[in-house]
């Protein structure tokens, strides 16, 4: 499919029509009918012949131009909105010509030096270039009237498409709290947000840990806290709400996972220290985690089931995760230290732990490390098995499981074969990268990074091949690339789901106004939440 042309932007205007001396009124007529055929004709002709500036005298330029965001050199899903951007350059006028070789180019005019690409021709121009590559050639007019060219920008275009949608969480961060503004959803093949859930009353409600089945928008979880608290179930448009928090559960349950069958949930009931420093005016809030137990809630049975082995006071256990067989349960651990002081705080070193889980019989193995980042000086958060089950993606940061504002905070890759771990050097930077997910295909992986401002973190992507490789990351885009400079709320726990989530705002509001079903927790274990296991004692005390 072939296909060219300019996109312009042009005006009619006329004054209103009079309405004082009726003998005018036949003359106006003419005269509009006469600026509706001119219009006309004007529309009738081809795009070629629009008011586009001539480059074809362009003198070339031997570096690329700088654009924000910095969209080059990437492979991109074949159904991602457009890449709009704006021209970091100096000039009077700009021109930018989007092309390939299978599917045709057209030339954009950019005067105000943002880049905004029709959605249509876009979504042509990607479906007819899977596998292929995109150019980028961006044209500026110098002070005297000579257009130069710079280098030419290239992209892959991946065959293999992304999940549609993603779905995070959306915090109005300052130097106290993170205001909770709601749980959102995005359709990245277009510009389209919408809000799942939100609270407009005025009082706090916490939404958090959102968990889909296997990137299924119709069956999912969600948290809620100290309003309407208990765990949303949401499943083929139903809602359920459970009281998880049952003895000696010193907590509900927090971070969550689903297990590939559908009908078992990992999860783990957490507790935080935070911290705020005095002395650090951007990196102004630190976290630990005190308590974290694991435990798998049986959706049929509502009903919970654990481990001493895994629920215990000695370590603490946190951010599961089923491997895509099912067998295991990923998670991170470290031992709970004591603090008394900000410097305890480096003391805190989580290792990559794994546990097998049995759900056919309810039967529980004993804790693996899989690999022990403590002893590297380094801590383990969000292992995420690949959908191949040949690697896991984590974060590793100098401390702790709350690496949102960590410099230190990178993504890395364990292969589990090797057991070797690397830095994904392509898709990091030098602020804070959290919240790792795969794609259902395994061909992509989403993150968030603060990269921008070290406040504000943003959705970023990146693609990953068939040899393990990583490539460049890209932020999602926005319809007006200077969004980026004037939105401060952050993504927070940022999925990727196959398509929207319909069930209505309106409908998961009445689920949380519900009161709780008690979860059953038919054999817990001799371990009070507080003070430890339980000592034995002589028959018959």
């Amino acid at each position: 499919m072939q296909f060219s042309g300019h996109s312009n932007v042009g005006s009619v205007s006329h004054d209103p029509l009079g309405s004082e001396n009726d003998m005018r009124r036949p003359i106006y007529g003419v005269l509009l009918a006469a600026a509706l055929i001119v219009l006309v004709a004007y529309m009738a002709l081809p795009l070629g012949c629009s008011r586009m500036p001539d480059v074809r005298s362009a003198r070339p330029l031997k570096r690329e131009a700088r654009i924000d965001p910095d969209y080059t050199s990437l492979v991109i899903p074949p159904n991602i909105a457009p890449l709009n951007f704006r021209i970091m350059e100096h000039g009077r006028d700009f021109v930018v010509r989007v092309s390939s070789k299978e599917g045709g180019k057209l030339d954009i005019h950019c005067p105000d030096r943002t880049c905004r690409i029709p959605v249509k021709f876009w979504r042509r121009l990607l479906e007819t270039s899977k596998g292929g590559t995109l150019f980028l050639d961006i044209f500026a007019q110098d002070a005297d009237g000579t257009w130069l060219q710079f280098k030419q920008v290239t992209n892959s275009v991946a065959k293999e498409p992304i999940d549609s949608h993603i779905v995070y969480r959306l915090l109005s961060p300052n130097k106290a709290t993170s205001r909770i503004k709601g749980i959102y959803q995005r359709d990245i093949e277009s510009f389209r947000e919408s809000a799942i859930i939100t609270l407009r009353d005025g009082t706090f409600t916490c939404f958090n840990c959102h968990t889909f089945h296997q990137h299924d928008p119709n069956t999912f979880l969600f948290h809620v806290r100290v309003k309407h608290a208990g765990m949303m179930l949401v499943m083929d448009g139903e809602t359920r709400k459970i009281n998880t928090e049952q003895a000696p559960m010193f907590r509900p349950l927090a971070y969550a996972s689903w297990h590939p069958g559908g009908r078992h949930i990992a999860a783990t009931c957490n507790r935080f220290l935070g911290h705020f420093p005095a002395n650090d005016s951007l990196y102004y809030f630190l976290a630990i985690e005190k308590r974290g137990d694991l435990l798998v809630y049986d959706v049929e049975k509502n009903s919970l089931s654990t481990t001493e082995a895994v629920f215990e006071q000695e370590y603490i256990e946190t951010h599961p995760c089923w491997s895509p067989d099912g067998k295991y349960i990923y998670f991170s651990r470290g031992k709970d230290i004591s603090v008394t002081s900000p410097k305890d705080l480096v003391k805190s070193k989580f290792d990559m732990m794994r546990i097998s889980y049995d759900v056919a019989t309810d039967t529980w193995g004993s804790p693996e490390t899989v690999k022990a980042y403590s002893e590297l000086g380094l801590s383990c958060a969000f292992p995420r098995p690949s959908p191949c089950g040949k690697y896991v993606l984590h974060i590793l940061a100098d401390m702790g499981t709350y690496p949102i504002h960590r410099k230190s905070s990178d993504v890395y890759l364990l292969d589990l074969e090797t057991k070797e771990h690397r830095r994904l050097d392509a898709v990091c930077s030098d602020l804070a990268e959290s919240y790792p997910r795969w794609s259902s295909n395994g061909r992509w992986f989403i993150f968030t990074s603060n990269r921008r401002d070290g406040m504000s973190a943003f959705p970023y992507l990146a693609y990953f091949d068939i040899e393990g490789e990583a490539h460049k990351a890209f932020v999602i885009p926005q319809e007006d690339p200077a969004n980026f400079d004037t939105f401060i709320d952050t993504h927070n726990v940022v999925e990727l789901v196959k398509s929207r989530v319909n069930i209505s705002a309106f409908r998961l509001a009445q689920g949380m106004k519900q009161p709780p079903t008690d979860a059953k927790f038919p054999n817990p274990p001799k371990v009070d939440a507080y003070t430890g296991a339980t000592k034995t004692q002589p028959d018959g005390y």
